[in-house]
């Protein structure tokens, strides 16, 4: 679960945002005949791309607060509510191992040419919900006349190569293996640098009815509803043209192109606990091999950090790996997809990691933890071959049109090579006497051919040209 922390004050904060529209006035910009409220036509398709977007990502496991505008404080305790929604409180549970202002140092410490989290959901107010989660008990936790922001959003998190760990607070009390810090479930971890695209709109509680992804599809739709448009840290998503909640074999491609904060990393109370073992981050989550031709292997790396003051020692099928204690290591993830069938085939693979402490006497809770890791990729076999042998027949008129050959590589595979073997002519090479022998590429395929001379008197001479035609194809998943 995912909530979204001071929004309102982070599209006021941010000077490029857009104003809000306001429906009710007529605008020349307006597009999609009325969709969108107003918003330009590019930028209403972006919108709408992400709706269609957005039901491939209901299965998040971490737990972020958004805060973009950067006003919350590593360490505050959080109480998580019974609809999902968070509350900040002014308690400091945890504090950060590395100093405030020598993280701000290192802040620019991020790789961001790697994505290690990305999501396209729909936020009420402060949480980020799934596309099928029922409004219902957000209508029920006000007044039906109550105001709520609603929000189509995509974020995207780069790699942190400096992460924060944490220690209890003086404010925590320990009892046993559990410890408490006054109402707080949980407190503000680490912070997360990416890039977040906004779509917030205005509305009554008492109009929150249905699905969530249904709702505000219907609403951008209606065109009825002001829209304040976001783009924080630059994010680009590509692959929107012709996205599908259903259809997730055609990953999106995201892009930061100026971290800045945007989100913390919501840690359970217990991770300070005394002898507590916390849950390793494992990013990606979702871990994409891209296209790989059948029966070719390919190797992914997955980024394990581990928050634990203690050695640990994951295990990945037949593999054991070390990962010292608050430190990081990268696991290589090894894929050779099957797919004897021609065309591309989207396959999805789980694994999961075992981590348990290098010392089997340490007294931590709980013992083991694992994490679950899904691998896609886009398979088929690697190329796609077409021979025939063709011939003109021989005479004084030889059919020299019926050696035409129209090919076009099947879907998902583009052309390689156009060639022809064996080639005979009445000429002995093929090269004289008006003989010729083609092959050429066309539109995705090839095209071949022969052609010769005629005799104008039967039996003084026979004409004829054959050969083999070939042509080769790639595997190339169609975007």
């Amino acid at each position: 679960m995912l909530a979204l922390f001071a929004l309102p004050l982070a599209l006021a904060a941010c000077p490029s945002a857009p104003a809000p529209i306001d429906p009710s006035k007529p605008s020349a910009k307006a597009s999609h005949e009325g969709a969108c409220a107003g918003l330009d036509s590019p930028e209403c398709g972006r919108a709408q791309g992400l709706l269609s977007a957005a039901g491939a990502f209901g299965n998040v496991r971490h737990e972020y607060l958004l805060d973009p505008a950067s006003a919350m404080v590593p360490g505050r305790g959080v109480q998580r509510g019974e609809a999902g929604s968070f509350t900040v409180l002014p308690t400091q549970c945890a504090s950060s191992r590395t100093q405030s202002a020598e993280r701000a140092a290192r802040a620019d410490k991020v790789d961001a040419s790697t994505i290690d989290f990305s999501y396209i959901g729909v936020a009420i107010d402060q949480a980020l919900v799934s596309a099928d989660a029922d409004l219902a008990p957000w209508l029920s936790a006000g007044a039906e006349t109550t105001e709520r922001k609603i929000s189509l959003v995509a974020l995207a998190f780069v790699r942190d190569l400096d992460p924060q760990f944490f220690n209890a607070s003086d404010d925590v009390a320990f009892g046993g293996t559990a410890c408490t810090c006054g109402r707080a479930t949980h407190f503000v971890g680490s912070v997360k640098m990416g890039g977040l695209i906004s779509y917030e709109m205005s509305v009554r509680a008492g109009e929150l009815r249905g699905r969530a992804l249904d709702f505000v599809r219907a609403r951008v739709a209606a065109g009825d509803t002001r829209i304040t448009q976001t783009v924080v840290g630059g994010l680009e998503v590509d692959g929107l043209d012709g996205a599908s909640s259903t259809d997730t074999s055609k990953p999106l491609t995201f892009r930061v192109k100026t971290p800045v904060p945007i989100a913390y990393a919501v840690y359970p109370l217990a991770d300070v606990c005394k002898f507590a073992f916390p849950v390793p981050e494992v990013s990606p989550e979702t871990l994409d091999f891209g296209e790989v031709p059948h029966g070719r292997e390919e190797t992914r790396l997955v980024h394990i950090v581990n928050r634990a003051s203690l050695d640990l020692r994951a295990t990945l099928g037949e593999q054991t790996f070390a990962i010292p204690a608050l430190g990081s290591v990268d696991v290589p993830l090894t894929w050779r997809p099957t797919a004897p069938t021609a065309g591309c085939q989207p396959q999805t693979r789980e694994d999961t990691l075992q981590f348990y402490p290098r010392d089997g006497s340490a007294p931590v809770t709980p013992k083991t933890q694992s994490v679950r890791v899904v691998s896609r990729v886009r398979t088929g076999k690697a190329d796609f071959k077409r021979h025939e042998h063709v011939d003109s027949g021989s005479g004084r008129k030889p059919d020299y049109a019926s050696t035409r050959r129209d090919w076009t590589c099947p879907p998902d595979y583009v052309v390689a090579s156009c060639r022809t073997e064996k080639a005979e002519c009445g000429d002995g090479r093929c090269s004289t006497d008006g003989y010729a022998v083609n092959a050429e590429p066309g539109q995705n395929g090839c095209r071949f051919s022969c052609k010769g001379p005629e005799s104008i008197l039967p039996g003084l001479s026979s004409n004829y040209c054959r050969f083999d035609a070939l042509m080769e194809c790639r595997l190339r998943c169609s975007p």
